[in-house]
């Protein structure tokens, strides 16, 4: 038995030390996910707390201690729509998020740069494609976990994140196009 289905198990008999292990195993994770989710801090430690409390007062229904994770991400993902439909965000490029954009393409990309254009693109996608992009790339899940947390069928999974990929390349490559040929341009 590993240390981690003991403490599942020690806080499903209701060990609140177990259940603090398990926050601080899990915390990060879930803020990780709510934030690149919502694009708001203040929203994603909410998200996160709401998902923690949701599971401390629901304990009783998890049935099966290998499934934990999968039940975590599977509360967050909801507290996570729930504020987005509730806010009813979209988030739009805005002029100056554009000219941004434009300015990048003028200079090479550092590192910063490269995950913020990331994220930018990551953001503009629709909730149900950002998600399994986040689970698969951020949170290295298995198409069944994501599954499991989207309650969706494999297939579905494999079909949104191929769909999302495309779009997320179809947004990002003009700008990578304009960074290849400018550099070209300098280079000898």
């Amino acid at each position: 038995m590993t240390r981690e289905t003991e403490l599942i198990e020690a806080f499903q008999s209701g060990d609140d030390f177990a259940f603090v292990s398990l926050y601080n195993r899990y915390k990060e994770g879930v803020y990780s996910f709510a934030l690149r989710m919502l694009r708001d801090r203040d929203a994603a430690k909410d998200a996160m707390q709401e998902t923690f409390l949701r599971i401390y007062e629901n304990r009783d229904r998890l049935l099966k201690t290998h499934a934990f994770r999968a039940w975590l991400f599977s509360i967050a993902r909801n507290q996570c729509l729930n504020m987005l439909r509730h806010s009813n965000r979209q988030v739009p490029l805005s002029e100056a998020a554009d000219q941004q954009l434009q300015e990048t393409a003028t200079r090479p990309l550092e590192k910063a740069e490269q995950i913020a254009l990331v994220q930018h693109f990551l953001g503009r996608l629709k909730p149900e494609y950002r998600e399994v992009i986040i689970l698969r790339e951020y949170h290295h899940m298995s198409y069944a976990e994501i599954a499991a947390v989207t309650k969706s069928t494999l297939s579905a999974v494999k079909s949104r994140l191929y769909k999302a990929r495309r779009k997320l390349a179809a947004g990002m490559l003009p700008v990578l196009e304009r960074e290849s040929q400018r550099l070209a341009a300098v280079m000898p």
